[in-house]
């Protein structure tokens, strides 16, 4: 592989977005193998496959790959590899103390705390998986530093193909062996903890053959990359370790979502089980992982890789300190964001039931009721991404801390006055993510303002598309309402989504919410320029 070959910055970003959001869908896809409960059994590995992901891979990659920049740009490369080797140690010895603990730990924390003692087995095959990611992410930041970019993009396919392949096979035979074994003992839930210890194995089998791909890509470009110390100037005596503050920050902000979400299902296993100590509580937790947040949190992900390249192009007209030119980007990202957000947050919502029997095979009323009170996350969701990558990317660092301190705040707060307060259960943990979301996206939407001195039209960007997403909601649901009997889910759906979709474009170009230029770049806007040009003419 040519050195010379690069990916464009905003690419190798949205393969980590695309790659969490295939991460969160795992949850859906060992639901359809192992049922709600072996989902739930499930939810505390991918939670801490999640914090292991956004530590060790997002947060130590991207501060080694800025960090080997700027060395690489001041020809300082024996610094920069002085200080990998210090952040390769440094995320050593935290991914093995962190797996150590997991592993010893995972039969105190399934009996105590999630009060199912079958989960142990599950997290302990997790365990290994810290290990496995802990170099790789100032590995893939000291190569994509020194120009391999292609390492980061090949290394997140890897890992979420291995992972998606190695968990279905294994899950599988698990949940297979499992039912025999239940059958023989005349119990119910041995398949599902076996489906899901196989699931756990195949993804610390992912993070395995991706820290391997690493090591290889390393050794091959070996040569290439000690090249590039030639004419370095030498390590001064009094030197330090710039990153370690970045570091630090980065830590805590890429691993606050994991993290919660790992509190939440604490709280919740512990609150449910004084209440009903009887009832199978981590199969309710299955249904919320599977059905809500993966759903949503995969969402929220995917909807925000086509405006990527928008955000990138905010931060350069900052970084120019061309700030009209940055707030007419900032003025395109709302307008294209609400116009694709907005029309999806609605249809999923009145669409809820039908989904996911088509999604699930099945659907239940608190299934629904979930889905729809989560679904309107994913535009705050949206935007508390987007703030988080420009104040990164400028190294506004006290803001970024700041921001973080007060989701955390908001999020405990809603969770432990929901939970023991009002016995909301589940809804306890949507309501606190949701909470924490809308104040953070206020907050950085505030912050963004005064640094750019930016006001934003509401009526056009945000009213309209609104307006004509509830319209074309309404006539979903009358389809919906009509055709689910007759037709099926399926078709019903398909059908729904797709003269929902026509009625939404429609309505923006009569509302004038959109022009010619921005109709086209809608999916399938050109079937709709027509329109707008014959409208114009008027």
């Amino acid at each position: 592989m040519d050195r010379k070959v690069n990916i464009r910055p905003d690419v190798v970003f949205a393969s980590g977005l695309l790659s969490m959001a295939f991460i969160m869908l795992l949850c859906v896809v060992f639901y359809k193998i192992t049922g709600e409960e072996g989902a739930g059994f499930l939810s505390a590995p991918v939670s801490l496959f999640v914090i292991a992901i956004s530590v060790f891979i997002f947060a130590f990659e991207s501060v080694t790959r800025d960090m080997v920049r700027a060395r690489l740009h001041r020809e300082q490369m024996l610094h920069a590899k002085k200080n990998v080797r210090q952040l390769m140690l440094a995320s050593f010895i935290t991914g093995c103390g962190f797996a150590l603990v997991f592993a010893l730990l995972s039969k105190v924390i399934s009996v105590y705390v999630f009060h199912s003692p079958r989960n142990f087995m599950v997290i302990l095959m997790m365990s290994p998986v810290f290990i496995f990611l802990s170099i790789q992410g100032v590995c893939r930041g000291y190569l994509s530093g020194a120009g391999y970019s292609f390492v980061s993009v090949i290394s997140n396919c890897i890992m979420v193909v291995v992972t998606y392949i190695c968990s279905l096979i294994l899950s599988n035979i698990g949940y297979r062996y499992g039912l025999k074994v239940n059958a023989l003992m005349h119990v119910d839930d041995i398949a599902s903890a076996y489906g899901a210890v196989g699931a756990a194995i195949g993804i610390s089998a992912g993070g395995f053959l991706s820290f391997l791909f690493i090591l290889i890509v390393m050794f091959i470009k070996r040569h290439e990359l000690r090249a590039l110390e030639d004419g370095s100037a030498k390590v001064k005596n009094d030197y330090k370790n710039e990153s370690v503050k970045e570091l630090v920050i980065a830590v805590v902000l890429f691993g606050t979502f994991g993290l919660l979400l790992f509190i939440d299902e604490c709280v919740y296993m512990n609150v449910a089980w004084r209440i009903h100590p009887t009832e199978n509580n981590i199969s309710s937790w299955g249904i919320y992982m599977a059905e809500c947040i993966a759903v949503v949190s995969a969402l929220v992900f995917l909807t925000a890789i086509p405006f990527v390249k928008s955000w990138f192009g905010v931060h350069v007209a900052i970084v120019k300190k061309d700030y009209k030119a940055a707030r007419a980007r900032l003025s395109k990202l709302v307008h294209f964001e609400a116009m694709l957000i907005m029309p999806v947050t609605v249809i999923i919502m009145i669409l809820a039931k039908t989904l996911t029997t088509v999604l699930f095979g099945k659907s239940n009323d608190a299934a629904v009721n979930m889905i729809v009170l989560a679904i309107t996350a994913i535009l705050p969701g949206s935007a508390f991404l987007f703030q988080t990558f420009l104040l990164r990317k400028l190294k506004n660092y006290f803001v970024l801390l700041l921001n973080t301190c007060i989701g955390i705040v908001v999020h405990l707060v809603t969770l432990l006055v929901m939970s023991f307060g009002f016995n909301m259960g589940i809804h306890a943990s949507i309501a606190a993510f949701i909470a924490m979301l809308l104040i953070l996206s206020v907050v950085g939407w505030l912050e963004l303002s005064l640094m750019l001195d930016y006001k934003q039209e509401f009526k056009r960007s945000l009213i309209l598309p609104l307006l004509s997403s509830g319209i074309a909601g309404l006539l979903a649901l009358l389809i919906d309402r009509i055709f689910v009997n007759m037709i099926g889910e399926i078709l019903t759906a398909l059908i729904a989504i797709l003269l929902s979709y026509v009625s939404y474009m429609v309505l923006l170009i009569i509302f004038k919410s959109v022009d010619k230029y921005e109709v086209e770049k809608m999916p399938f806007g050109y079937n709709f320029a027509v329109l707008c040009d014959k409208l114009g003419d008027r």
